[in-house]
């Protein structure tokens, strides 16, 4: 995401300032706006608001998420990961939408500013352009990736060694997708927590510790009810 593009960029600014030639990168970074607009413009998604990524923001700033409020009326908390900010990013989310309100508001002013990082930023745009990329349990999301730009091909090993990755597909009874886009929880999905288990993974949300259904089954399997 755009956490982890300036650090790829600068080490492509730095090889090529440094004459190094054996350097070659594949560009898998993921933009997180055009996520948010897909989703919203998504007819089963039912969104009220949106706790907005803290470590991207450190990088873009909350002006980039503007277009939240005034092109869909929808608000936004940046958080941190602490218990406290999520909690206080819930509660100015459910305020706002108690409202009928819509802005976007920062809770990790600590690190984040509306302007983000320029530095970062300018780094992340020497080097890349956005494209078209793939999104598990979305499709092709228009110009929500980035690749590297014709000035710095000698370090994109897709453009020296053209690769054809083929699209995911999901297996039978896999609610993946659906899950992903908040469509239906964990619980919904007819494998979760029978066939597909942390340890015996049918769909990329239970695979990762960081994924959804992985969250629900270490933290709620057995213990709780859960509700829509």
């Amino acid at each position: 995401f755009e956490t982890t593009a300036p650090t790829a960029a600068a080490t492509v600014l730095a090889a090529k300032q440094q004459g190094i030639g054996n350097l070659y990168m594949l560009s898998a970074q993921k933009l997180v706006p055009p996520a948010l607009r897909a989703l919203l413009d998504d007819p089963d998604v039912r969104v009220d608001g949106f706790i907005l990524p803290g470590h991207v923001s450190v990088i873009t700033g909350t002006e980039v998420f503007q277009f939240l409020t005034e092109e869909y009326h929808m608000p936004g908390v940046v958080t941190g990961f602490e218990p406290l900010q999520i909690l206080r990013s819930l509660y100015r989310l459910m305020k706002q939408v108690t409202e009928g309100a819509a802005r976007i508001e920062n809770e990790y002013g600590s690190v984040v500013h509306a302007g983000g990082s320029p530095a970062a930023k300018h780094a992340t745009d020497l080097v890349y352009e956005p494209a078209d990329a793939a999104w598990r349990g979305i499709g092709v999301i228009p110009l929500s990736g980035l690749r590297m730009r014709e000035a710095f091909k000698d370090y994109d090993i897709e453009r020296l060694l053209p690769l054809d990755v083929p699209m995911g597909k999901n297996k039978p009874g896999c609610r993946c997708g659906e899950v992903l886009r908040g469509i239906v929880t964990p619980k919904e999905c007819p494998l979760f927590g029978k066939a597909c288990v942390p340890t015996h993974a049918i769909g990329p949300c239970m695979v990762s510790v960081e994924g959804v259904c992985a969250a629900w089954y270490k933290y709620g399997q057995g213990r709780f009810s859960y509700g829509r």
